[in-house]
């Protein structure tokens, strides 16, 4: 992992974290339900881009 994607993942790991402070300041329901609406949707990316990966074969044919 290169440096712009470890910069990349952090900063979407603050901002999401200052997202859900700013929506608890006004609500923390609000806050709760986003966060969890988050996390869904970063499962979601995350579990796409492990379906694109290619699998290496085995050397040993299984």
């Amino acid at each position: 992992m290169n440096t712009i994607a470890i910069a990349a993942w952090v900063a979407g790991l603050v901002g999401f974290g200052l997202l859900v402070a700013g929506i608890a300041l006004i609500h923390v329901p609000a806050a709760l339900i986003s966060a969890g609406l988050g996390l869904i949707g970063w499962a979601w990316l995350a579990d796409k881009a492990a379906a694109r990966v290619p699998l290496k074969p085995s050397p040993e044919g299984g």
